[in-house]
């Protein structure tokens, strides 16, 4: 004879198997809220704190810590000559938020011109800017500068109440003929640039006398 299980017992082994499976599963690593977007700010003594990134501070070796070592280092020449280096991260988490990074660093011209004239291969692109890439140890040299300019690229668009929630009402927003709308967080060091039909930007730079 079949005897059936009262329903709490059934509720009972469901919650043990539950718990069981909660504890076996690897657990998310502690994840700093400072970090996220909306939340950087610049601290006591003027310096801006972004994405985990502390401006003209950190370097690309700090940067390791917090998205992984698949990082891709080259300078840049613009057709009109302005000269820069630039770091990127394809696939970046910050929490639960999926996106790019492309970082700048702080270097002078003559140090900009120093790699640029041991680069191991150049590339034009349409636009006419020129693409340095570096031979293995003056990039990894570029990993001890400090970082002055990061900008990340959500995967997903942010929406105008997930904005309004998150970062508050901005400073000031500027609109080009382009429909190419840039909002200012000057307490944050952010500029939000929404495109239409195209993914938002959202670039983090100290100025010159912090917030």
């Amino acid at each position: 004879m079949i005897k059936i299980r009262p329903l709490y017992w059934v509720i009972i082994i469901s919650l043990a198997l539950f718990i069981g499976l909660m504890t076996l599963a690897p657990k998310e690593q502690g994840f700093n809220t400072a970090h996220l977007p909306w939340n950087a700010q610049y601290d006591d003594q003027g310096r801006l704190h972004a994405l985990g990134v502390v401006m003209n501070e950190s370097t690309l070796k700090d940067l390791i810590a917090l998205y992984g070592r698949d990082i891709e280092v080259k300078l840049f020449e613009m057709p009109g000559g302005e000269r820069s280096a630039e770091a990127y991260i394809h696939s970046a988490y910050i929490g639960s938020i999926h996106g790019s990074l492309v970082i700048k660093l702080a270097m002078t011209d003559e140090m900009l011109d120093r790699y640029y004239d041991r680069g191991a291969r150049t590339t034009i692109s349409k636009q006419g800017a020129r693409e340095v890439q570096l031979n293995n140890e003056d990039t990894l040299a570029l990993f001890n500068y400090p970082i002055n300019e990061v900008t990340l690229v959500p995967r997903r668009r942010l929406t105008e109440v997930a904005i309004e929630k998150r970062f508050g009402p901005p400073d000031r927003i500027n609109l080009t003929q382009d429909d190419i709308k840039s909002l200012y967080y000057d307490d944050k060091g952010l500029e939000l640039i929404l495109i239409d039909k195209g993914n938002d930007i959202l670039r983090y730079r100290a100025n010159s006398t912090g917030s």
